[in-house]
């Protein structure tokens, strides 16, 4: 505990809560408390708050030592895997319902359990959650998370599909961002391509929101995927990209040695080209070399 308040409130989550919901809470924090984004005059007591932060998260996040925790101070009584069972069957109950009946904290809880479920359950609640949405327009703010859960998941479903016909203007900078984490977590290249190409179907709906899609961009080239989101940015939206974003990008382009990503490196060597062609105002730094090092004595040729 950190001054009598609990790990679970200073996440602002409950004692039930599931490692994905735990996970989501402690990237809002960091987002909120990012020194660019707050005032000088409270960056200090942003650096306090994310100390306790990342303190609960690292109990919480990590499961034997979240058990241990919960035993010393009598919270969150039952078991993992009963609370998974419990809420199952809530929300097998729930799409039974009828809808008009639904509520925010409904969509919720079935967001919890989401991936827990086999595909085919899955695959039922993306396509209920759909024609919640077609009904109810309302709910569209709810069914933003579950319909980039469904990317993730590679689901055979058309919630997000719908959900930017008839609704993109609920998805929100902060829901992109954590979309955008979640996509660094995705294995296989065919699968994040697939969500990077999503995100730039995003941006053709919201580009009033472009300028957080500059740092998913650069993450697309330097994770090696060929998908269209740079070129997407690139387009529609080139001014959006700062000299700041431009020099960690190259950054991360010089970390690649060429030894060892040769490949990669030349193909973000091709999108700083086209970055440049785009924002020719962009100025690119130079490489920094490092000395060679000097050989130990007996090591040394002899002169």
């Amino acid at each position: 505990m950190i001054n009598g308040i609990n790990y679970y409130q200073i996440l602002c989550v409950s004692e039930d809560a599931l490692l994905k919901e735990i996970q989501r809470a402690w990237r809002k924090f960091v987002k909120e408390n990012h020194e660019d984004l707050v005032a000088p005059e409270e960056r200090q007591a942003a650096k306090e708050r994310m100390f306790a932060i990342n303190e609960a998260y690292a109990v919480l996040s990590h499961e034997e030592k979240r058990a241990d925790y919960d035993n010393s101070h009598m919270l969150n009584g039952g078991s993992k895997s009963e609370l998974v069972r419990s809420r199952v069957r809530k929300a097998k109950d729930m799409i039974l319902k009828d809808r008009s009946l639904i509520t925010g904290e409904d969509i919720k809880l079935i967001e919890s359990i989401i991936d827990y479920l086999d595909r085919n359950t899955q695959e039922t609640c993306f396509a209920w959650m759909t024609d919640l949405l077609c009904e109810r327009p309302d709910m569209a703010k709810y069914v933003v998370a579950p319909a980039f859960d469904e990317q993730l998941l590679g689901a055979n479903s058309q919630l997000l599909e719908t959900l930017l016909q008839k609704a993109p203007y609920v998805i929100t900078w902060e829901k992109i961002h954590l979309y955008g984490e979640d996509i660094l977590g995705v294995s296989g290249k065919e699968h994040k391509e697939r969500n990077y190409n999503q995100l730039a179907r995003i941006l053709c709906h919201r580009i009033d929101l472009a300028g957080h899609f500059v740092y998913p961009s650069f993450q697309e080239q330097a994770s090696g995927c060929e998908s269209v989101l740079l070129l997407t940015l690139l387009r529609m939206a080139p001014q959006e990209i700062t000299q700041k974003n431009f020099d960690d990008y190259i950054d991360t382009v010089y970390d690649m040695r060429p030894i060892i990503y040769s490949q990669l490196r030349n193909y973000n060597e091709q999108a700083i080209v086209w970055i440049l062609k785009a924002r020719p105002d962009l100025v690119r730094k130079p490489e920094k070399k490092n000395p060679p090092k000097e050989l130990p004595y007996p090591l040394r040729p002899k002169s």
